[in-house]
C-alpha cells in the first residue's frame, strides 16, 4: 500500500530531465604544449637575432606555429560543445537543429594505452542546412585546432566527429546530457 510520501515522489525515468550546458578543452592537457612551444620559439628567434644565425631565427617558425595551432586549447571560455533546447552546439559551425540529427554514438579508441573518444553525430541533411544558427569566427581562427572533422557518408549524409577526450568533462555524461534533448 503507498502512503502519501510515495506517491509524491517522481517516477523514475530513463532519460535524465534536458538541462543546456557547455563543455570547454580540458586546459590543462595543453597548457604545456601551447606555453612550452611558445618560449622555445621565442628562445630560438632571440638566440638567432643575437648570435646572427639566421637559420636559428627561421627555425623558431616551427615551434610559434605550433603553439598558435594549439591556441583554442587554452582559451578561457570559449566552450567547444554544447547542447540547449535550439540544437546541439560545436564551436566554430553552430547551433545543429535538433531535427537533423539521426544519431549520436560515443566511439572509443586505444592507442598505446592512450584513449581516444568521440562523438559521432550522424546528420539527415547537408551541415549548412542542418544549421538553425551558424557561429561566425574570425578569419585567423580558420587556421587554428578545432574539436570536430566533417565527412560526407553514405546517401549523402554528413557525419560530424567530435573529439570529446580533449574535453573537460566524462563522455558518457556528455552523451547522456545530449540525449536528454533527443534521444537518437
Amino acid at each position: 500500500m503507498a502512503t502519501g510520501n510515495e506517491a509524491q515522489k517522481p517516477e523514475d525515468s530513463e532519460h535524465e530531465a534536458a538541462v543546456p550546458f557547455t563543455v570547454s578543452f580540458n586546459r590543462s592537457q595543453s597548457e604545456v604544449i601551447v606555453y612550452g612551444c611558445l618560449a622555445l620559439g621565442i628562445l630560438f628567434a632571440a638566440i638567432g637575432v643575437f648570435t646572427g644565425v639566421h637559420l636559428l631565427t627561421l627555425a623558431a617558425i616551427a615551434p610559434i606555429a605550433m603553439a598558435y595551432w594549439h591556441y583554442p586549447m587554452i582559451e578561457k571560455g570559449k566552450p567547444q560543445l554544447g547542447a540547449n533546447e535550439e540544437g546541439l552546439y560545436v564551436e566554430r559551425i553552430g547551433f545543429i537543429d535538433w531535427s537533423a540529427i539521426r544519431m549520436t554514438d560515443v566511439k572509443r579508441k586505444t592507442v598505446r594505452n592512450i584513449e581516444q573518444v568521440r562523438l559521432d553525430v550522424l546528420l539527415t541533411r547537408p551541415l549548412d542546412n542542418a544549421l538553425t544558427r551558424a557561429q561566425p569566427f574570425p578569419f585567423w581562427k580558420k587556421y587554428m585546432k578545432r574539436n570536430w572533422k566533417r565527412s560526407r557518408r553514405e546517401h549523402g549524409r554528413e557525419l560530424i566527429a567530435i573529439d570529446l577526450h580533449t574535453l573537460a568533462a566524462d563522455p558518457d555524461e556528455i552523451l547522456t546530457r545530449i540525449r536528454a534533448f533527443k534521444f537518437v
